[in-house]
């Protein structure tokens, strides 16, 4: 296990562009502390590619675990502990199992900003300190901010970065260029995500939505659509309560109106307030693009989840 001190990613110096300087300052810091953390890594045989034993990672949530599986390769055995078939992850209790994996991890990933709470009070408790990563909060957003930060593309990017250099300093030495190799090849797999935020950036900026829950608005603004909710129905979303009878009729009014070019479901959700929207933007000639919290199981790869909404959206647009 590594050592505690000064082991919580939040916001790294580095961005994405410069990683490889980024990896000259960590193997720098690693050469200096490598008599005296080598033999807290993990124990065992290398597998597969991996030059070392592989270290223990766990994610809160989906979108996290599935970043780390391809930039921790073979050198780590990835946990998540809410994935697409365990409901809503705002409203997880985390089993003993959940609360084990945390205490044996050497790597914790956490969203952050609120959103996995639960985490921090499962690491507060555990006896051991692993290095978290707090990827929702690596560039300097803080808990009020929305909390679907894997929705944002600059902070994907901020977040991949973080989790290298935990992954780097849980690590021997001997695995530091096979993860600045897995982040490189990482990095370019981006290539269909982000061809598919320019293609709808070009063509529908500035273009009005609507949204049932606001899983969807960090990419949203990233592609420069104008958020046309209702922001009393928006508020009262976020905060877990029922919209007023009002901001229903306002929501009614921006579809019946046309006001909205298309409306974002999240259908995750079982309100049954967003599938009543759902079928008056229908009634409306509305298009509706369904987003989820977490990746469907026929979901590849995080990009490929992303891509395939992402292109949905550019159909509903017409583009």
């Amino acid at each position: 296990m590594v050592d505690p001190a000064a082991r919580r990613f939040r916001r790294p110096a580095p961005r994405a562009g410069t990683f490889l300087a980024a990896i000259l300052a960590v193997s720098a810091v690693a050469v200096g502390l490598g008599s005296c953390s080598g033999d807290d890594s993990a124990s065992g045989s290398p597998e597969g590619d991996c030059p070392v034993a592989p270290v223990s990672v766990v994610a809160t949530i989906g979108p996290w675990g599935s970043i780390a599986e391809e930039l921790a390769g073979d050198c780590a055995h990835v946990t998540t502990i809410v994935d697409g078939s365990r409901g809503d992850p705002h409203d997880v209790e985390p089993t003993p199992a959940d609360r084990a994996a945390i205490e044996d991890a050497d790597v914790v990933i956490t969203n952050g900003l609120g959103y996995d709470a639960w985490a921090d009070d499962a690491l507060a408790a555990a006896s051991s300190k692993p290095a978290v990563v707090v990827a929702g909060e690596v560039t300097g957003q803080e808990t009020g901010a929305n909390p679907h930060a894997w929705y944002d593309p600059t902070i994907v990017r901020e977040a991949a970065v973080a989790i290298t250099q935990a992954l780097q300093e849980a690590s021997p030495t001997e695995a530091e260029e096979y993860y600045t190799s897995r982040f490189q090849t990482w990095e370019q797999s981006l290539a269909p995500y982000d061809a598919a935020i320019e293609r709808v950036r070009t063509g529908a900026a500035g273009r009005p939505y609507a949204a049932t829950e606001p899983v969807f608005d960090p990419m949203a603004a990233a592609l420069g659509l104008l958020d046309v909710t209702p922001s009393g129905f928006s508020k009262s979303v976020s905060n877990g309560a029922e919209p007023s009878p009002g901001d229903v009729a306002a929501f009614d009014a921006v579809l019946s109106g046309g006001k909205a070019a298309v409306l974002i479901d999240n259908s995750q959700t079982d309100s049954a307030m967003a599938r009543q929207l759902a079928t008056r933007a229908a009634g409306s000639g509305v298009p509706a693009v369904e987003v989820t919290e977490t990746a469907p199981a026929s979901a590849t790869s995080f990009v490929a989840w992303q891509v395939a909404q992402l292109d949905a959206l550019a159909a509903a647009l017409g583009l």
